[in-house]
């Protein structure tokens, strides 16, 4: 359970990184710099994002699929962490 507490933290992580990233570029669009970071930070956020999903449909034994964890944790996020960090 740990394991998927700190995948779920990095994916937040990365989506704030991804989020502060889109920002400058959309400030600056023109900027090819601002552009390369925020593609860099949003494959590595989805790259997060794919990890978890498979990790929750790993430790479940394939109880959870792919598609239902991907929807677990884009809808109960705050949930899981809730009870993963409990």
């Amino acid at each position: 359970m740990k394991i998927l507490l700190e995948k779920l933290q990095k994916l937040e992580r990365m989506e704030e990184i991804a989020n502060h990233a889109e920002a400058d570029y959309e400030r600056e669009p023109e900027n090819s710099e601002y552009e390369a970071t925020f593609d860099l930070a949003y494959k590595n956020e989805f790259n997060a994002y794919i990890e978890a999903a498979k990790y929750i449909e790993y430790m479940t034994n394939g109880n959870i699929d792919f598609m239902t964890a991907k929807k677990m944790i884009q809808t109960k996020r705050a949930e899981l962490i809730s009870i993963l960090s409990a």
